[in-house]
């Protein structure tokens, strides 16, 4: 998707080329048969299960930096279970290529940001070794993964995310594409077919968006890799708290 100007303002990627068919299908799969282990594995309060951006399972892992943070700081996991759960997601095969094919699409259609996502982590990593990077080649400092069963969003917008770029969304199933499941992007008027396992890449703090209700007896999963913004004043500031920010 291009503005007035021709720049790039978001990316309907699909699924990696050459990789249509049954190859990507059995990565899809694999990924939300991981999802749904986790969820199963997993126990969740209420606010993880009735959030904001809808009554669905979430967790959150990775580092970020805002909300009353005096430094950037691993999101928490709590309980042995929990964490056991989120590393063998994390490792999971299907997931890590999911997360490679959104870094590679970032990197190609939004390579400036890219760059500037990698090395701030690296820098920020340095200064604070006890970050964990969810993968080993991401660019992105958090993932989460909208655990279901029935992952789908009201209107809304991801204030903490960085204003200037991207995340990564990929959905899982199963479910009909046909009948739900699309991403709706209110403030370009859109309305996007949205298969299980495709990536679509936009800002996600600057436009308002939602996804239309699946069917009752279908299950979506999702995982969407992003920074906070906070992150890049974080390390524009010398890497000291800055005040104005958390006031």
């Amino acid at each position: 998707l291009v503005d007035s100007h021709d720049r790039v303002i978001a990316v309907l990627g699909g699924v990696p080329h050459g990789s249509k068919g049954m190859e990507w299908q059995a990565v899809e799969a694999d990924a939300t048969a991981a999802a749904m282990l986790c969820r199963d594995l997993s126990t969740f309060t209420e606010a993880q299960k009735h959030g904001r951006r809808g009554d669905f399972a979430s967790r959150t892992v990775g580092y970020g930096y805002g909300n009353g943070r005096r430094k950037p700081q691993n999101y928490k996991v709590s309980g042995t279970a929990n964490q056991n759960a989120m590393q063998e997601l994390l490792q999971n095969d299907a997931i890590r290529r999911i997360s490679g094919f959104q870094n590679a699409l970032f990197n190609t259609f939004c390579h400036k940001n890219y760059v500037e996502y990698r090395d701030t982590n690296e820098e920020i990593q340095r200064k604070q070794p006890e970050l964990r990077a969810n993968f080993r080649n991401t660019a992105f400092a958090a993932t989460t993964f909208n655990l279901g069963p029935r992952s789908f969003s009201p209107p809304h917008m991801d204030p903490d995310n960085r204003a200037s770029s991207w995340c990564a969304d990929t959905n899982m199933g199963p479910f009909d594409p046909d009948k739900g499941g699309h991403l709706v992007l209110w403030d370009l008027g859109l309305i996007i077919r949205f298969p299980p396992g495709s990536t679509i890449l936009f800002p996600s703090a600057l436009i308002t968006h939602s996804t239309i209700p699946i069917q009752a007896h279908e299950s979506r999963y999702a995982i969407i890799q992003y920074s906070s913004g906070g992150l890049f004043r974080w390390r524009d500031n010398g890497f000291q708290p800055d005040k104005s920010f958390l006031e």
